[in-house]
């Protein structure tokens, strides 16, 4: 019987295969304690003065401590870049909104302008009305072109007046 020191070719590949499953076992442990994200410990301290201040231990001066557990993500640079384009985008939106509001404000405070001129107009137009004149009366009453004119008068200047107040409370929603 010849004695050799090699071990057999299946004790080699049992070998290989333990050896293969230790690499593949530890491998896959490494990978799950990579993908679960590392937390890091800060304390939330409130003084006895009331100040809140966060540090990495607890203050002893403090009324209260909290721990407060905060996940610790590796920087991914295209959810990076994808994150301040959608800020960059956010931005120019607001802006926009914000200068199609002033551009709005700016219309609506000359329209107020005009409104409350021609509501000044209309309300020395009623005043100017009230009086009676020539041909107004009917013996001691009033003849119905005066009333009528009154009501004219009177309506032109409310619904000037209630066309003021829409512009008032736009431009009030706007501020």
């Amino acid at each position: 019987m010849r004695h050799t020191t090699h071990p057999s070719a299946t004790a080699c590949l049992l070998i290989r295969l333990r050896l293969l499953r230790r690499v593949l076992a530890a491998a896959g442990l490494g990978w799950a304690l990579a993908a679960t994200p590392a937390e890091r410990t800060l304390y939330k301290s409130v003084l006895t003065d009331g100040r809140v201040v966060y540090g990495d231990a607890p203050d002893p001066r403090a009324r209260s401590n909290q721990k407060i557990s905060v996940e610790v993500h590796p920087p991914d640079a295209a959810e990076t870049e994808a994150a301040l384009r959608a800020l960059a985008m956010t931005r120019q939106q607001l802006l926009r909104d914000a200068e199609a509001r002033a551009a709005r404000l700016r219309q609506i405070e000359r329209q107020i302008v005009a409104a409350y001129a021609d509501l000044q107009a209309a309300e020395a137009e009623r005043e100017s009305g009230v009086a009676v004149q020539q041909g107004d009366r009917q013996g001691r009453r009033f003849s119905a072109a005066y009333l009528q004119r009154q009501r004219t008068l009177e309506a032109s200047a409310l619904q000037l007046r209630r066309s003021l107040d829409a512009l008032l409370r736009e431009r009030s929603a706007l501020l």
